[in-house]
């Protein structure tokens, strides 16, 4: 993370509960978000206590801007509800980054319609069906995941089609 472009402040871990949802998040502070607007961006490089993650800035009108943690993201911070955490910020210089698995990008390579698909997908639609196979824990249900997307990706059977 470069200084000068960097935000730093301490904020506590809370959890939203709503009607749809339930997430651990961290409140961003107006100043900040003031920030992110001038930047024209909501895709962020957070380090939380020393750990780098790629997130999104929310914004729900219950809690306002925020960013959501995981539980996995929780247990690697070693912060729970409550806990009190360093964020530092600062804007993703490559917005359109998507973390995909091995098994995944495999299964793409050995599947060339359902590549040619998702590759012609913008970031966040990739984001969002990499998600599904990345956050599988076993390898085998990582490929079984991925070769499940491939194959609905060539198909053109994805619940958005």
């Amino acid at each position: 993370m470069t200084e000068c472009h960097i935000h730093r402040y301490n904020a506590p871990i809370l959890f939203f509960r709503g009607t749809r949802m339930q997430k651990h998040f961290i409140p961003i502070p107006d100043d900040i978000v003031e920030w992110l607007r001038r930047a024209s961006t909501r895709r962020l490089i957070v380090l939380l206590n020393g750990h780098v993650y790629r997130r999104v800035r929310h914004s729900i009108e219950e809690i306002g801007p925020c960013l959501f943690m995981s539980r996995d993201m929780l247990r690697d911070v070693g912060v729970e509800h409550g806990d009190m955490v360093l964020v530092e910020l600062e804007v993703d210089p490559n917005p359109d980054h998507v973390e995909i698995c091995e098994e995944f990008r495999v299964a793409l390579e050995l599947d060339v319609d359902a590549g040619k698909r998702f590759y012609s997908m913008t970031s966040g639609r990739q984001r969002s069906l990499a998600h599904y196979a990345n956050v599988a824990k076993r390898v085998e249900t990582r490929i079984k995941r991925s070769l499940e997307l491939a194959y609905k990706l060539r198909t053109r059977t994805l619940h958005s089609d």
